[in-house]
């Protein structure tokens, strides 16, 4: 469907974003084939998956193990925003940031102060839902964490070049690791209704598949996200009609 050939101005615009959207969602499937960092995020999740269902790891294990990822990818956010070398000058609540490792690392310095906040938000919460992190193997979170933090190292290095010039807005930068990170928050969310939800209704043998709906939620949105993040922009202008 094209714009031009739609006559009133407020069903082109209707027209228009959804020829973008159209247009953005396939590069970004084009871009999820070939992207070597995606499946290599594939392969983490399953050998995680794999370990978890041989293992019989526990509800708190696994959600552990995943806050541990996102640990992670905050780490590697912060590289990500002090590394960038085609910032906007123009900075976050109209302060004016120059183009120098000083004003990066003020961006970098901001990101870290909320992120941090966050996590130990989030880390209270599940300490006081599923107890703390002390209560699960060492060796686990070890495994888990060199894994996830492999692979997101070759994803830094494998997408550092292109991302470098890519993200010119300063707040985007800042932002964007939420984005990477809000698919897992849902994931979780949902998954953890459904398995609450058998376990009081005392139907302990589908817990599995639980896991099993947490496992592929997961999954899922991690690499819909690291594709979101990580695929090139699409060149796109949205007329504005009178």
């Amino acid at each position: 469907m094209r714009s031009r050939y739609v006559r009133k101005p407020a069903l082109r615009r209707v027209v228009t974003l959804l020829d973008y959207t159209k247009c953005r969602v396939q590069r970004l499937l084009r871009h999820s084939w070939t992207d070597l960092s995606a499946w290599t995020l594939v392969l983490t999740n399953m050998i995680t998956i794999s370990a978890a269902f041989l293992e019989h790891w526990s509800f708190s294990t696994i959600i552990w193990v995943y806050w541990c990822q996102i640990l992670i990818i905050g780490v590697f956010a912060f590289l990500r925003t002090i590394a960038l070398t085609d910032l906007s000058l123009t900075g976050v609540n109209r302060i004016r940031l120059r183009f120098t490792l000083k004003g990066k690392l003020r961006a970098g310095a901001f990101f870290l102060a909320h992120f941090t906040v966050i996590q130990l938000c989030l880390t209270f919460v599940l300490w006081l839902v599923i107890g703390p992190v002390t209560s699960v193997n060492g060796t686990i979170l070890l495994f888990t964490s060199l894994m996830f933090f492999t692979n997101h190292l070759f994803s830094y290095i494998y997408n550092k070049k292109r991302e470098r010039v890519v993200h010119k807005n300063l707040g985007f930068a800042v932002l964007r690791p939420y984005l990477r990170m809000l698919p897992l928050f849902v994931a979780f969310l949902f998954a953890g209704i459904i398995i609450a939800s058998l376990y009081l209704s005392r139907e302990a043998q589908l817990e599995p598949v639980g896991y099993l709906v947490l496992f592929v939620m997961k999954t899922c949105a991690d690499v819909i996200a690291h594709n979101l993040e990580h695929s090139p922009p699409t060149q796109w202008k949205i007329r504005k009609f009178s």
